[in-house]
Formats: C-alpha cells, structure tokens, sequence
C-alpha cells in the first residue's frame, strides 16, 4: 500500500475503536479478498456494524475519517443504507451500515445452516446477502475474536438468475427500448441516451455477466473487469456510442438490440430455458429508423 492508504488503514481503526456504539467493524471487498486483483484503484469496503444504525444512515460520520471531499448515499439491499466517501488523493471508501442485532441473528443462524429449511424470508436474505458480500473474504477490523469466529461462519454465496428474474429482465429490456426509440423519434435525445446507457447498456451486461456464470466462467456485476472476462467479439460489440442526435441514437439502439438478443438468447439455450423472442419490437425499430440511423 502507498503512505496516504497506510494512514488511512490506521485512522479508520483509531476512528473505530472511538465510537462505543460500534459492535465491529469488518472489511470486506477484493483489498482483503485471497487472490483478488485489488490495486492502486481499489476502493475500501467496509461493514459497520453498529447498535445505533441512525446515526450513521446521513453519511455525516464519514467527516470524522479524514480530509472528506464528498460523501453519498444509496440503498444496498433491503433496508441497508451504503455510504460512500471519498477522501483527499480520490482514496474511496464504502460503509454498509448494519444492524447490530440484525447481523447477530444471522451469525447465529449460520450456527446451524440445517435448520435453513425454518428460516423466515427476512433471514433467508439477510444470510444470503452476507454471504454474498463477505463470504469471499474478511478483515475484522473492530470485535475481537468473537466477531472472527462469527465471520468464519460464512460460506460465499453467489445469487444466480432466475427463469423468472430473466423472463422479467427482457420484458423490461424491451418495452424500455421502444421508450428509447420513441423519444428519439420526437427530438427528446437526451432522454434516448439516458435510458440507453441507464437501463439498456446495463441490462445487457446483467445478461453477460449470467451467461458467463452458466457456462462456468468467470464474471463480474455492473461491468467490473469486461474487459478481461468477456470474450473479445462481445467485447467489441458492447462499445456502444451514443450522440444527441437522432441517427446516431438508432445507430445505437440497433447495436444494443442485436447484443441483447443474442446473449439472452445464448443464456436461454445454456439454462434450457424458453428462449426469448421479441422479433416483433425489433423489425419495428428499423421501421422506425431514419435513413442511415438503422
């Protein structure tokens, strides 16, 4: 690590160990992941876990951590609030703010994962969850050992897609590309582009990254590291460029479309599932296209 993250590892546990109402904290994300390509670019991820989770949920604690540039926040699963800060030198850092009570009872569910069979839906997600998140590798930073030996409990747990999520991930897909088509039609581009880089470009990756997965690769959400777990055709076709601009917004649904198609379709015949057909929604977007736009 360099000098300014050597500080930073130091005033985050001085900070830690401060506040009473701290049960633990727990690092956790690819800086403390066995093998994990974690670098200079890497953020630092956090759980804290805490008996007075309001105190945290604005995102004003991050203040007390350093030379704070800005923070912001946003749901991570749940109930959960995730803070993000970043400090002086751009150093990124990601608090999970969990429920002293809540994370116990999980921990001590994990005790007897036998017993899962019983377990209400709130704790079936709360334990899946941690698992996702933690289970492939952890730091106690604030607890002591009674918080490793809870921590040690946890098995990764890698949520798949299901026939449903899939069924309603190309439904969605498509209604909002003929949104896209429409505004971009009417001259309201910026909304076009909007919805194509927020919801389509996205949702393609979403499909990548369970391909991937069903055919036993390695992959990444939110696009993390395409670059080196898609293969190189997909690759050069998910490079979509967009403009404000009519023709250059059809240009680049057309592209989208073609991606979306032929992944959910690959993703559909790996799972043996009924394969998508949309065909319909896209002969109707190169009716729509202006000349050269197609």
């Amino acid at each position: 690590m360099s000098g300014a993250e050597d500080r930073w590892v130091a005033a985050v546990a001085a900070w830690a160990e401060a506040q009473p109402d701290l049960a633990a904290l727990v690092q956790i994300g690819s800086r403390v992941q066995p093998g994990a390509a974690a670098d200079g670019w890497s953020d630092f991820d956090y759980q804290l876990i805490t008996t007075a989770p309001g105190r945290y949920r604005d995102g004003t604690f991050t203040r007390g951590l350093g030379d704070c540039w800005a923070h912001g926040l946003e749901p991570a699963f749940g109930n959960v609030m995730k803070v993000t800060a970043v400090y002086e030198g751009a150093l990124e850092a990601d608090f999970v703010i969990l429920s002293h009570l809540e994370v116990r009872l999980a921990a001590l569910a994990l005790r007897w994962p036998g017993t899962a069979r019983w377990w209400p839906r709130p704790l079936v997600q709360g334990v899946n969850s941690l698992r996702r998140v933690a289970g492939a590798g952890w730091k106690v930073i604030k607890g002591g050992p009674a918080w490793e030996r809870r921590y040690a409990r946890i098995t990764y747990h890698e949520d798949e897609l299901t026939r449903e999520e899939f069924a309603e991930l190309c439904g969605q897909f498509w209604v909002q590309l003929v949104w896209a088509a429409k505004k971009a039609r009417r001259g309201e581009f910026l909304a076009s582009q909007r919805t194509i880089h927020r919801y389509l470009i996205e949702d393609c990756l979403r499909v990548y990254e369970a391909r991937a997965k069903a055919a036993g690769g390695p992959a990444f959400p939110l696009g993390r590291r395409a670059e080196r777990w898609l293969p190189p055709g997909d690759l050069a076709a998910a490079r979509v460029a967009t403009a404000p601009d009519e023709r250059a917004l059809f240009r680049a649904l057309a592209r989208v479309a073609d991606n979306f198609a032929g992944a959910s379709a690959a993703l559909a015949a790996l799972r043996q599932w009924p394969a998508p057909a949309f065909g319909e929604i896209r002969a109707w977007l190169d009716r729509m296209a202006p000349p050269g736009g197609g």
